[in-house]
């Protein structure tokens, strides 16, 4: 039996309730408009810590966006941090949901 991978699309949308997706992608669009406007280099950064959550199959995923926007005299820069607990799947997958798949759903 072969567990399916993480969807990371999905799990970047479930994380916060979507609004982490929401702000990656406005930091992501601040960042390059300052590096396009500065000819300066900018950066995202993007930490996940997973802990588990007492004695379940679930995780608590911390998360947090760190940027630097450049600006014409330095830069601009914040952190942003959440957290969303999960479930761990047969396998290692994450989700929001809990398993509910049968195991041949894990074959491949």
């Amino acid at each position: 039996m072969t567990a399916k991978p993480t969807e990371v699309s999905d799990f970047i949308g479930e994380l916060n309730a979507g609004v982490f997706e929401k702000q990656l992608g406005a930091i992501l669009t601040d960042v390059a408009a300052g590096v396009i406007a500065n000819g300066k280099q900018g950066e995202v950064t993007i930490k996940l810590k997973i802990k588990q959550i007492s004695d379940t199959s679930q995780v608590n995923i911390s998360h947090s966006l760190d940027y630097k926007t450049p600006t014409s005299k330095g830069h601009r820069a914040e952190l942003v941090e959440g957290a969303t607990p999960m479930h761990v799947l047969h396998g290692g997958g994450i989700s929001i949901m809990p398993n509910t798949a049968k195991a041949h759903d894990y074959i491949d």
